[in-house]
């Protein structure tokens, strides 16, 4: 039989799987274009929801953007730039009608945005927490320093790269605060498959309460979204795992390493109580941070002004998206997710009946939110940790990934050398 992938692969968390082959420089690149190309899908096509047969409608674009403005409570910001005019009034680009005042000038809800952000960051904080549980379990001693600010680092360094080259910097800070290269991989690596552990319970959890008529359609088009963003995204590196192109479970599986997931859960059945305590963790974690979401989405609504953010939208159909749209943020196949987690939130709202418009606000209120603390974190983290260079693992993230990409090359193209083609990986390593 053959043996086994093993999720943890010379010292470095081995995240992306996928059966395409290509340049590494190319896949770098693509990571960065790839977020502004789906935002563009979704500003240019979707947003308008433009009438007739023609996808793009430039009237029905002015408009769902004037809208999202109002949404977002700016156009009087915008119109002392400029940007805006009302009706007649002023030199701004985009003609504002006057219905949409009273939306733009509606209260705020200050009460809720608080609970939003306190929500989010213990979620954020919980999550450091939870590595600083698998630290112990994997035998780095108490004394040893950053064990939850260096989650942080990673997770900041995720903000600016794509493909995760985070998780090694966390690894890397861990290791120079006295914790072994084997020991700060694994921390690393179970961090995030109790992620996916956490979201699976709150996914199952949804559907249960949703029953068989309800569930079974949000789930296939969770499934082809998924798919869908899978199959636009090109991860650093090739995989020795092929894929039939229109296997969708497979492509999942395969993209999220399916394998090594289910090997990391056997593994952590030898400590039952942990597991389940941290697959517990992470499910109320995720639970609090949607919570933190769906505050953030009644800030920016008023009743009082008869204005509500997808008032037709039930809680429970909300953790769904909101859970469906993390699965896909979890292999960072661009910085911070842009443009993934913006796309499937969006196409999942829809799935429930919201329209582009709200369905955009709410998702880009939800990245904003996130991404700010996690800023916010990582800068802390910079000064309470020891942490090494941003770029030097930027470098050593791409290097390692050229020299694995090589190797699995050379096992494709020489099945019998595989000494030569381990060695080249672990020689890069060092």
């Amino acid at each position: 039989m053959p043996e086994s992938h093993s999720p943890i692969e010379n010292g470095t968390p081995d995240m992306l799987a996928s059966d395409k082959r290509g340049s590494l420089s190319a896949s770098v690149v693509w990571g960065y274009a790839l977020p502004f190309v789906l935002m563009l899908f979704i500003f240019l096509i979707l947003l308008p929801e433009a009438e007739g047969p023609s996808p793009w409608d430039a009237v029905a674009f002015q408009k769902g953007i004037l809208e999202m403005f109002a949404n977002f409570r700016i156009l009087d910001e915008l119109a002392d730039l400029s940007i805006v005019k009302v009706a007649d009034v002023g030199e701004g680009l985009l003609k504002v009608d006057l219905d949409l005042l009273p939306v733009s000038n509606r209260k705020f809800g200050w009460a809720p945005f608080s609970i939003a952000i306190i929500f989010v960051g213990i979620a954020l904080l919980l999550r450091g927490i939870r590595q600083r549980f698998l630290t112990s379990h994997f035998g780095i001693p108490s004394s040893a320093k950053g064990q939850i600010s260096t989650y942080f680092f990673g997770r900041g360094i995720n903000l600016f790269f794509p493909f995760g080259p985070g998780d090694l910097g966390t690894a890397q800070a861990l290791t120079q605060n006295e914790a072994s290269d084997k020991a700060a991989t694994s921390v690393v690596y179970y961090n995030r498959v109790f992620e996916v552990i956490g979201i699976t319970v709150i996914l199952l959890a949804g559907f249960i309460y949703l029953g068989w008529e309800g569930a079974v359609e949000p789930f296939l088009w969770g499934l082809l979204i998924l798919a869908a963003v899978i199959t636009l995204t090109r991860p650093l590196g090739p995989s020795s795992h092929k894929t039939r192109r229109y296997n969708i479970p497979a492509r999942i599986w395969g993209a999220f390493n399916g394998r090594a997931l289910i090997q990391a859960i056997v593994e952590m059945r030898r400590k039952p109580r942990l597991l389940i305590g941290l697959a517990f963790l992470s499910a109320i974690t995720l639970g609090i941070e949607i919570i933190g979401y769906w505050s953030i989405k009644q800030a920016f609504s008023s009743p009082m002004d008869g204005y509500v953010l997808m008032k037709d939208m039930t809680f429970i159909h909300f953790v769904i998206v909101i859970a469906v749209a993390n699965i896909a943020r979890i292999i960072p196949y661009t910085f911070a997710s842009f443009g993934i987690y913006e796309i499937v939130s969006v196409f999942m709202f829809r799935v429930f009946g919201e329209g582009y418009l709200s369905g955009t606000t709410v998702t880009l209120l939800d990245s904003l939110l996130i991404n700010s603390l996690t800023l916010i974190f990582f800068l802390f983290s910079l000064f309470l940790s020891k942490c090494p260079s941003i770029l030097e693992t930027w470098r050593n993230f791409f290097s390692h990934s050229a020299a694995r990409s090589q190797a699995q090359v050379l096992q494709t193209t020489n099945p019998g050398d595989d000494e030569n083609a381990s060695l080249i990986s672990s020689e890069n390593h060092e």
